[in-house]
C-alpha cells in the first residue's frame, strides 16, 4: 500500500457561480482522480473513492489532500461509506473486495469469495457491520464485526445497487432493474415494494434523520420518498437525478447532471432550489455543518457548497 500525502492542492480557490450569486470552495485533486462516491465526517473531513485511481481519499478541514492506493492493482473503488468511529470503508468494483482505511491510515483489502459480483453500493452500520451490493450477481452482502461475511439472494436480473443501513441495523436497497425498494433486517429478513412507476430505474439512496428513505428515479426525472413502512411518495424534478444526500435538517440535496446543476428541494413545501455548478456534478455528500461537498466532471474536483442564510 503507498500513502500520498499532498500539500500543494490548492483549497477553497473561490469560484462565483453566476446564476445562484453564491461562491463555491474548489479542491482541485490530481489528474486521474476519478471520484466516485463522497461521504463527509463529524468533523467536517470529506472523504471520496478515486475509481480510477484506485485509491480512497480525503480532504482536511484546512484542505490538505491524502490518498489511500488500494495494494492490489487494477482497482476501481467506488461506493464509500464512513463508520462512526471515523474509519473508511470502500467497495473495489473491479477487484471482488472492500477496503478500510482504518485510523492508523492503513488500507486493509478484504476479499470477497464471489468473482463476478461487482461490489458497487456501500454501507456500515453502527455496530461495524458492513453491507454492500453486489449487482452483476443480483446479491446483496453483509459482513460482520468479526468478518464473516454473508450473502442474500434478490430476483436474478435485479441489479441492486445503491444501499443505506438504517438504525436499528436494517439495510435498505434499490434494485435498478427490479424496480423496488428492498429492506433486509439484520437477520436476513426481506421485505420488498415494488416502485409505484414502471422501469423507473432507481439508483442512489439516503436516509433521513426521521429513518425515511430517499431514492433516485434516473429514468424518469423523480425522486422517490419511502416511509419506514414502505408507503411511497414520489416527486418529479426538471432533470435525471444523480446521487442523493439529506442534511440534518431533512433537505434533500441531488445533482442534474445534464444541466450542470445542485438541486436542494425541501420536501414540507415541496419548493426546489437550484445551483448551478461549473461542471457537471458526478457525486455528493451533505455535511454535519450544513453545507454540500460535489465531484465534478471527470472527478477530479472538489467543490464545497455553502446554502445561503
Amino acid at each position: 500500500m503507498r500513502f500520498v500525502s499532498i500539500w500543494s492542492v490548492p483549497l477553497l480557490a473561490a469560484l462565483v457561480v453566476p446564476s445562484s450569486a453564491r461562491s463555491l470552495d474548489v479542491v482541485t485533486l490530481p489528474a486521474g482522480t476519478g471520484v466516485g462516491a463522497l461521504a463527509v465526517a463529524t468533523d467536517g473531513t470529506a472523504w471520496f473513492s478515486a475509481q480510477f485511481s484506485g485509491s480512497v481519499g480525503r480532504v482536511s478541514p484546512t484542505g490538505h489532500v491524502d490518498l489511500f492506493e488500494f495494494p492490489s492493482r487494477g482497482t476501481q473503488p467506488f461506493g464509500l461509506a464512513l463508520q462512526t468511529d471515523g474509519t473508511a470503508w470502500a467497495s473495489d468494483l473491479a477487484g471482488e473486495r472492500l477496503g478500510r482505511v482504518g485510523l492508523d491510515g492503513k488500507l486493509t483489502e478484504f476479499p470477497l469469495s464471489r468473482a463476478g459480483g461487482e461490489p458497487t453500493g456501500i454501507a456500515v452500520a453502527g455496530d461495524g457491520v458492513v453491507w454492500f451490493t453486489l449487482p452483476a450477481a443480483g446479491r446483496v452482502g453483509r459482513r460482520a464485526a468479526d468478518g464473516t461475511v454473508r450473502e442474500f439472494a434478490l430476483p436474478e436480473g435485479s441489479e441492486p445497487t445503491g444501499i443505506a443501513v438504517a438504525r436499528d441495523g436494517a439495510a435498505w436497497v434499490v434494485e435498478r432493474r427490479g424496480n423496488r425498494i428492498v429492506r433486509l433486517s439484520p437477520e436476513g429478513e426481506l421485505t420488498a415494494w415494488p416502485i409505484a412507476t414502471p422501469n423507473a430505474q432507481p439508483d442512489a439512496v439516503a436516509l433521513a434523520p426521521d429513518g425515511s428513505l430517499w431514492a433516485t428515479l434516473t429514468n424518469v426525472n423523480r425522486l422517490v420518498h419511502v416511509s419506514p413502512n414502505g408507503t411511497q411518495k414520489e416527486f418529479q424534478v426538471e432533470s435525471a437525478p444523480l446521487g442523493v444526500s439529506v442534511g440534518k435538517d431533512g433537505a434533500v440535496w441531488f445533482g442534474a447532471p445534464g444541466t450542470r446543476r445542485l438541486c436542494r428541494l425541501d420536501p414540507e413545501t415541496k419548493k426546489t432550489t437550484w445551483t448551478q455548478l461549473p461542471e457537471a456534478p458526478v457525486a455528493l455528500a451533505a455535511a454535519p455543518d450544513g453545507s454540500v461537498w460535489v465531484a465534478l466532471g471527470a472527478g477530479d474536483k472538489l467543490a464545497r457548497v455553502v446554502p445561503k442564510g
